[in-house]
This record gives C-alpha cells, structure tokens and sequence, in this order.
C-alpha cells in the first residue's frame, strides 16, 4: 500500500492500530480499511487492538485482539470487521475498480485489467527485488536526511522500459517502506532508524 495511504489509516485508527501492525493490503482496500478501523475504534471505545490487516483467502482480514468487553460490543467489533471482509470480495484490491475472486494458485480480488497483469506484475517483483529493497533504503535515508516524508515517486527515479514497470516497482518500494516501518528488515537500513522516521509525517 502507498505509505501516504498507510499512514492516513493508522490516523484514522487513532491508537488501536500501532505502528508494529503491518497493513498488507493494496490501495484498491483503501477506502474499506479506513471505513472499518474507525467503526471499530467507534465500537469498542478503542479498546480493541488490531494486530495486522491483510487478506486471507484473497478476502481482507482484520486480526483483532479485544480485551474484557462486553458481549454486545465484541460482537459489533467483529460484526464490522466481517462485513468488510465480504465487501471487499467485490472490490479490486489493487485500483478498487469491481472486481472478484480469483482462485488461480493465491487467492485474490482482482478487476479484470489487474488480473491480466499479475503475472508480469508477479515476475517483475520477484526479479528486481534486491534493486526495490535498495530504493526503500535510499527513500528512507533522504526522508530521514531531510526530516520529512516525500512521495516515494519523487525520490525513487528508477527508470524503466514503460509506465507499466514504473508503477510496479513505485508500488513494491512503497510497500517495502510501509513494511519495514511496521518492523519488517531492510539489510542496508537494519533497525536503528525505525523510530525516528515512524515520527516523520507528509507536510
């Protein structure tokens, strides 16, 4: 997910979403991760903790740790959480365009333009992973450098045969950003900054 996007959640989330929790999801899910963490924080009096956002299944999945609640509020916390999972199997998780599952090896929610690019989408990744790991390291020291947060398109400038490459590895660098911020390992950055820029913000 774009790290813009990953942190405007986490706003709107307030405290029951800490920086430790991944958010594994494509921006397709924006919109429906942002409805659902406030409905949550709303119910339980942020007294829930969400421990990670993905997608199980191909459909998104909340993970929720609820401490001593009432019965009634457990069950609208869990009655939220499971009608966004259903919504979100009519949504592209990638552009948030009409979609629907597709059960070809890993389960997804894909418009047909999306699915039609996963596999060169897939393959790329896999191939360029050491440079997309190289970017979010060289994203994260000038971010640090200059104490804010800046669109990684405007500091990745990794140039690529066409506009379709470009936004795959734009994409796959934000979500390598958006993961070791979370707690995941980049090998040149390690973990000493990790804190440091969890308080850096977008102007």
């Amino acid at each position: 997910m774009d790290l813009r996007y990953d942190l405007e959640i986490r706003a709107a989330a307030g405290g029951i979403l800490p920086d430790g929790a991944g958010i594994d999801a494509g921006n397709g899910w924006r919109s429906l991760i942002s409805a659902a963490v406030v409905g949550i924080a709303q119910a339980s009096g942020d007294r829930v903790t969400i421990r990670k956002i993905g997608e199980k299944m191909g459909y998104l999945d909340l993970r929720l740790a609820v401490r001593e609640l009432p019965r009634e509020t457990i069950n609208a916390v869990y009655g939220i959480a499971g009608q966004a999972r259903a919504q979100s199997g009519d949504i592209c998780e990638l552009c948030g365009r009409p979609g629907e599952i597709r059960r070809t090896g890993w389960h997804r929610v894909r418009c047909d333009g999306c699915e039609d690019e996963h596999p060169r989408r897939h393959r790329f990744v896999d191939l360029h992973r050491n440079d997309i790991d190289e970017a979010a390291a060289h994203y994260i020291e000038v971010c640090l450098e200059h104490g804010r947060l800046f669109p990684v398109a405007n500091i990745v400038l990794q140039a690529w045969p066409d506009d379709i490459d470009r936004r795959h590895f734009i994409d796959a660098v934000n979500d390598a950003v958006s993961w070791w911020r979370a707690g995941s390992w980049i090998e040149r950055i390690g973990d000493e900054p990790r804190e440091a820029f969890r308080g850096l913000q977008f102007p």
